[in-house]
């Protein structure tokens, strides 16, 4: 009696949890979701995305692209972008995972090849957490999906009235001095 009194709770609070997180997220592009407003992002451990941890190499936006996660630290995350066209640095940007109690948050900033931002002093480019799964994590926006060695990463981007999708496919790649 007991096992199945548990069961049913459980399971109500599954089907709770399913239906309170499909209440808070719709589709923004084909592959990257959207925070619903007044919705909160989603709490994860930093430990939640060490499947991103390395040096990620590969295509997007017409350019190189190389992307470096570093393993979560002391509660703190970080990493870096850069973009490269005809072997010139066109942007790079830094990023952080920030835990709050309103949830998690990868903020970032642009900045051009001099190290001038794009964004204001104090502004950063915010993409809250909606979920993360293995091999996956969904921010607003922002999708990272891992298959083995292979990483496709899809952003959200406004080009006038229209929201369109950049799309990057990275290949784990050796750090520089640590080749085979």
């Amino acid at each position: 009696m007991f096992q199945q009194m548990f069961r049913q709770i459980l399971t109500s609070v599954f089907i709770l949890f399913t239906v309170s997180t499909a209440w808070c997220q719709s589709t923004y592009t084909e592959n990257t979701l959207r925070l619903d407003e007044g919705a909160k992002p989603a709490n994860a451990e930093l430990d939640d995305f060490g499947w991103l941890v390395g040096r990620w190499i590969g295509q997007g936006l017409g350019g190189d692209c190389e992307e470096v996660f570093l393993p979560p630290w002391r509660d703190t995350m970080f990493g870096t972008f850069r973009y490269v066209r005809d072997d010139k640095l066109v942007f790079s940007e830094f990023f952080s995972f920030v835990k709050s109690d309103g949830g998690l948050v990868l903020k970032l900033r642009h900045f051009h090849p001099d190290m001038t931002g794009w964004e204001e002093r104090l502004d950063t480019v915010n993409f809250p957490l909606i979920r993360v799964q293995k091999n996956a994590a969904y921010f607003g926006g922002l999708t990272y999906r891992r298959d083995g060695d292979e990483l496709k990463v899809w952003v959200a981007m406004r080009r006038g009235e229209e929201i369109g999708e950049a799309d990057f496919t990275f290949k784990l790649a050796p750090l520089i001095g640590q080749e085979k």
